[in-house]
């Protein structure tokens, strides 16, 4: 099978997670909005104040301790992070209102929601790892993805730490890259390649 029999299904996998991704936040955005209309009904009036306390005082503090040199936070902004973190803070005291309300099936409902998220998800199906440890196991069409990925995270990088772990990791996809097909890797290198380059077209897939 080619390489670009492997990048039609990954092409297809994409899509798949991409309209998974959208039915999971238009379930989500019911659920806000039906809890809010419940939590604003049912919930005492001092826990709809701390609710909306937490909010900018949970948001302030998380852009304050934002510092982006984790691998998963690189890839947002303070703002994204600030505005999260309030999001769930705020969200977080309602539901628990909630629970206290109509009972532990809001709690459950909640949990199986972040189950079922997107991230979870890419986990579960085995997301990007840092280093050399299970890239072997790894097809040759998501080394070539990570090693794409890689160079979008070392542009958005805030430190020099975060920086050496990418860099790592963009040495470790080429050497298992190296390891499965050298003629194609060394064919791909002496095509003008750049470090923004996609292999895949040049490499026997596995």
């Amino acid at each position: 099978m080619g390489s670009g029999s492997c990048s039609d299904s990954e092409g297809t996998a994409g899509a798949q997670l991409a309209l998974y991704r959208a039915v999971w936040w238009g379930f989500c955005g019911a659920f806000i909005v039906i809890c809010g209309a419940a939590a604003a009904l049912l919930l005492p009036s001092d826990i709809l104040l701390l609710a909306l306390a937490l909010v900018p005082v949970s948001g302030a503090t998380a852009a304050a301790m934002y510092g982006g040199d984790t691998d998963w936070l690189s890839r947002w902004t303070r703002w994204q992070v600030a505005v999260t973190v309030a999001v769930i803070a705020g969200a977080s005291t309602l539901i628990l209102g909630l629970t206290d309300v109509l009972g532990y099936s809001v709690l459950w409902l909640v949990l199986l929601l972040g189950a079922s998220s997107p991230p979870a998800v890419r986990w579960y199906r085995g997301g990007p790892r840092i280093g050399r440890a299970g890239l072997p196991e790894r097809s040759t069409a998501e080394l070539c993805r990570q090693w794409r990925d890689s160079y979008d995270a070392l542009r958005r990088a805030t430190s020099d730490a975060h920086r050496l772990r990418i860099v790592l990791e963009r040495q470790h996809c080429l050497d298992e890259l190296g390891r499965r097909d050298p003629e194609g890797l060394q064919a791909w290198l002496a095509s003008a390649a750049s470090a923004a380059g996609d292999p895949e077209r040049f490499l026997k897939s596995q």
